[in-house]
């Protein structure tokens, strides 16, 4: 399982979600799927702009979790 560590970017980054809808034109249901970590399907062009505006790799970006280990 994929999760991806927005809501900790954001948050130390000190970005609210009505501006990650601003920097990446995204509908607020969008940036709630990240935010919640609830997304289902993810395009390229939608990871190198979370890289882009948090200025990270894309491992920081997100994290591979074995299933057996969700708690």
């Amino acid at each position: 399982m994929v999760i991806f560590k927005v809501k900790e970017l954001m948050e130390a980054q000190k970005i609210t979600r009505y501006k990650m809808i601003q920097l990446t034109n995204w509908n607020y249901k969008r940036i709630n799927a990240f935010y919640f970590n609830k997304v289902k399907l993810v395009t390229m062009e939608e990871i190198e702009k979370l890289c882009e505006i948090f200025k990270c790799d894309i491992s920081e970006l997100m994290v591979l979790k074995n299933k057996a280990n969700k708690k």
